[in-house]
């Protein structure tokens, strides 16, 4: 179970949302932009984000959100990618024309809308990329 320090408390679902959306908005970016190379680089990038600033990717520090360790660590580069699956393959499969399309409606959209299911009805917030990496993510309050 999550400690929480005088400074944090439960992240608010629509800034995560939103957080996520600016970090698809950078990896999509990456994309367009360094073609092909480029989305390689927007699906590393959506791996890894929350590991590198210290359990901040850029979407999060734009909405003060952070993802820790259980121990309250930020979260390291390993948990990154393992909370962060789910959203890798979304981008993979959007970015496949026809069948990547037919591979995110059958099982990269499913996953996604029960992720955000857990983060609704889990008391801490947690969907299953947090489980099984281990990590929550919070909200300063300064």
């Amino acid at each position: 179970m999550m400690v929480y320090d005088g400074d944090m408390h439960k992240a608010s679902i629509l800034k995560r949302v939103m957080a996520r959306i600016v970090d698809f908005l950078v990896a999509w970016a990456l994309a367009l932009f360094i073609p092909p190379a480029g989305i390689i680089l927007g699906l590393i990038y959506l791996a890894v984000a929350d590991g590198i600033q210290k359990g901040q990717s850029p979407g999060k520090m734009v909405f003060g959100l952070e993802v820790l360790m259980r121990d309250g660590s930020p979260c390291d580069l390993k948990s990154s990618i393992f909370r962060n699956l789910p959203f890798v393959f979304l981008f993979l499969f959007a970015a496949i024309p026809i069948l990547g399309w037919i591979l995110l409606v059958i099982a990269a959209l499913p996953l996604v809308l029960i992720e955000l299911w857990l983060v609704f009805v889990d008391e801490t917030g947690e969907r299953l990329g947090d489980r099984i990496a281990d990590t929550h993510v919070v909200e300063r309050l300064h």
